[in-house]
């Protein structure tokens, strides 16, 4: 039995968006980090990818970890370097991105590809492919994932009913075929054998307790407690096998909690700070700032305003 097949029901997939792009002007990414996994699939055009600018053909996938420096670029002709920065904001990406409709005829385009980003957690926790450290890579060209990738694109650009139950049920299924191919492939396999390290129960009990209590004091003595080693130990061992700080790692789930919250509850702002957490609602205003690049109030009142 593979290491992945032990972890795969406890890993969880997040849809964040999917797009069909088309090349207004060719652009390079030159060592830009992603924050979410990005599948890009060439519809029609020129692509190049890695340092060596090696170019795909149309049809083809490239999978780009978060985390992972990205070199990619897009069209043929004059190019503009990003460097590292990438994409300064939404206007900065338009000048060289039009995002356009998949019903719309691609055979008068020129340039066109489909994206899809998501997030991949393990104990809907930490983030699967960087703590892996699993490079970016070619999947092989396959019917039904184009299909899929080019499903959840549509679904996400309509408005229909149930919509958000099938973008999961396709990003999902998008994540199983790449599963099945990573454990096929020695050179990303290697990767997955990494997985060992997190089979510690201890691991395993910080996490789900830091999940289903948010709200409650968790503090280092209190996770020390909890998985059952020394104060001075615990921070240590919880960043050995996951890469993070334990109390970032905590003010971060809290974040993301209230996050979710704002989405889907007009409540206080006040009291959603206290149900994850936060005793401070001024310093977790700051904070949501901070990670999300707006203020809480302004972020729940465009969602339930529908802006």
């Amino acid at each position: 039995m593979s290491f992945l097949s032990k972890f795969i029901d406890t890993l969880s997939v997040r849809f964040i968006r999917g797009a069909f792009l088309e090349v207004i002007h060719p652009a390079m990414l030159n060592g830009y980090a992603s924050k979410q996994n990005v599948i890009v699939m060439l519809n029609k055009g020129s692509m190049y990818v890695g340092r060596d600018k090696k170019s795909i053909a149309p049809g083809s996938f490239w999978f780009f970890p978060a985390g992972q420096p990205i070199f990619a670029r897009h069209g043929n002709g004059k190019y503009h370097d990003l460097g590292k920065e990438g994409f300064l904001d939404i206007d900065n990406r338009n000048r060289y991105l039009k995002s356009i409709s998949g019903l719309e005829d691609f055979e008068s385009k020129k340039e066109i590809f489909t994206v899809v980003l998501f997030e991949t957690l393990l104990y809907n926790a930490i983030p699967f492919f960087e703590i892996l450290g699993i490079p970016d890579f070619p999947l092989p060209e396959d019917e039904e994932f184009g299909y899929l990738i080019n499903r959840i694109s549509l679904e996400c650009e309509q408005q229909k009913i149930g919509r958000d139950r099938i973008i999961e049920n396709y990003i999902e299924e998008i994540f199983i075929h790449m599963c099945r191919y990573m454990d096929q492939v020695p050179d990303l396999k290697k990767h997955l054998e990494k997985l060992e390290y997190l089979t510690d129960r201890r691991l395993v009990d910080i996490v789900k307790y830091i999940h289903e209590n948010l709200e409650k004091d968790l503090s280092n003595e209190t996770m020390a407690s909890v998985a059952c080693v020394s104060v001075d130990y615990v921070g240590q061992f919880f960043k050995t096998l996951t890469g993070k700080n334990l109390q970032e790692f905590i003010e971060n789930q809290r974040l993301e909690k209230a996050m979710r919250m704002l989405k889907t509850q007009p409540g206080n702002i006040q009291e959603i700070a206290l149900q994850v957490g936060f005793k401070d609602a001024a310093y977790f205003s700051r904070r949501f700032k901070l990670k999300y690049g707006v203020n809480a109030n302004s972020f729940r009142r465009r969602r339930f305003e529908g802006s």
